[in-house]
């Protein structure tokens, strides 16, 4: 029996469903609809559902929920056009207010049982279905009931893991290659060519995987890696590998979730070893209502450079605290505080820092396989120590442009161009530089 078979015949029978509760039901929910307004609202809302516009009756109850939120028919409306609609998340979050408010509404924990069974959650949806079950519904509700317990049952112990290899390419020209000043001179000394401004075109291609591992429907492990090789065939002194990987544990129970991980990387500069790091990387998430979610994470860890650089070692710490909207099923807005600071690891290095900014950024559907990705991030670094005699405070801006056209000409082909710019003022002149980046990525990711 398939969802969509399981969701007409439930709205067919609701109201029978209901007979055995309604008088309870009215005593506890109908009372809180006692405006006209309300009352037209909830005729809307439920005619739209109807006729199947679930799209516009979500973002018609959307409207409403701040003024309407207490009530339970008003959320058990809300959240049946989430479920229909695509949204588990803010479906499961409306319904159970529904039942906090009306633990007799049978029709709100039917629904509230079908949204936990959509988001994997058979372990608290099966118990809900046996109740319902044991409420002496109507024949054809008994057989819906029955249907799921049946396939809650049938189903693995756990989720199947999924592995996702992908490929990309990525070329375009690159305005600052090697993200230099463009002045010639410092300090009344020719710079090398090496430390000034040089424009190259670049290539780069890479690979990666990411593996899910579910252990439970709340609890499951994640692996990933990934290689890259970068070209500029006018700036080879910086041709650059990196190789990275992340193990985290992820979980969710409820409206709260998590995320503990170890992540690395090494990288290569001109052919020869340049750069590493490891850390681990902490995150603690509550959703607070159908659309906003907040955050705050922390990552620590060592970056170590070569021997004739290691005086550029520090032990690095970042902290964030995050915000995020979500104004469509693929549409999300977040805000993000950064603090943070680097401890040298050499006595008397200078690059010792302390670290403040913010970022914001955008997924908007453009269509159903087309999204604008807009970032926009500020970073100032207060060095602790002096850079020839001055002491030097470095304060970035970056941005990135990027539309992405998913599924193009098949199945897992995605084409991307994307513009970005970074814009790095210091009070040391040599480390003053801007960068434009035009490029056009190629990702392939089989599903």
């Amino acid at each position: 029996m398939t969802a969509v078979t399981i969701r007409r015949q439930v709205v067919l029978t609701l109201a029978l469903l209901m007979a055995p509760f309604a008088i309870a039901y009215a005593q506890q929910t109908m009372q809180l609809a006692d405006s006209g307004d309300a009352r037209d609202l909830y005729q809307q809302a439920e005619s739209l559902l109807a006729s199947g516009n679930t799209g516009n009756a979500y973002e018609l109850l959307r409207a409403y929920e701040s003024e309407f939120s207490a009530n339970p028919y008003f959320n058990y409306l809300l959240g049946v056009a989430a479920l229909d609609y695509g949204l588990n998340d803010e479906a499961i979050l409306s319904l159970r207010r529904a039942v906090a408010g009306a633990p007799l509404f049978a029709g709100a924990r039917m629904e509230l049982a079908r949204a936990l069974y959509d988001a994997g959650e058979y372990t608290e949806a099966r118990p809900i279905f046996v109740n319902l079950l044991g409420e002496n519904p109507p024949a054809e509700v008994l057989g819906v009931i029955d249907g799921y317990i049946q396939a809650i049952d049938a189903r693995p112990s756990l989720p199947p893991s999924r592995f996702s290899p992908y490929a990309e390419l990525l070329t375009g020209h690159d305005s600052n290659a090697n993200a230099a000043t463009d002045n010639e001179q410092f300090l009344g000394f020719t710079l090398s060519p090496e430390n000034q401004k040089t424009d190259s075109p670049f290539f780069e291609a890479a690979a990666g995987f990411d593996w899910n591992l579910p252990r439970s429907t709340q609890f499951g492990w994640f692996i990933g890696g990934r290689a890259s090789i970068r070209d500029n065939p006018d700036a080879e002194f910086v041709d650059a590998s990196i190789f990275s990987g992340l193990a985290s544990m992820n979980w969710r129970r409820g409206a709260v979730f998590g995320r503990a991980g170890l992540n690395g990387y090494a990288a290569t500069r001109d052919g020869s070893s340049n750069e590493t790091y490891g850390g681990l990387d902490v995150m603690l998430g509550r959703s607070l209502n159908s659309s906003w979610d907040v955050s705050v994470a922390a990552r620590s860890g060592a970056l170590s450079y070569d021997e004739s650089i290691e005086v550029l070692d520090v032990n690095r710490t970042l902290y964030t605290v995050a915000a995020s909207y979500r104004f469509a099923s693929l549409g999300r807005l977040s805000i993000e505080a950064i603090g943070g600071n680097d401890s040298e690891q050499e006595s008397g290095s200078p690059y010792g820092n302390s670290k403040a900014g913010a970022r914001v950024g955008l997924t908007a559907p453009l269509a159903d396989s087309a999204f604008l990705i807009l970032s926009l991030g500020s970073l100032t670094s207060d060095y602790d120590g002096l850079f020839f005699g001055s002491a030097r405070e470095d304060r970035q801006l970056s941005s990135l442009l990027q539309f992405e056209f998913r599924d193009v000409l098949t199945d897992g082909l995605t084409l991307a161009p994307r513009l970005r710019y970074i814009d790095n003022d210091s009070d040391v002149d040599l480390y003053t530089y801007n960068r434009t980046e035009v490029g056009l990525m190629i990702r392939w990711a089989p599903k």
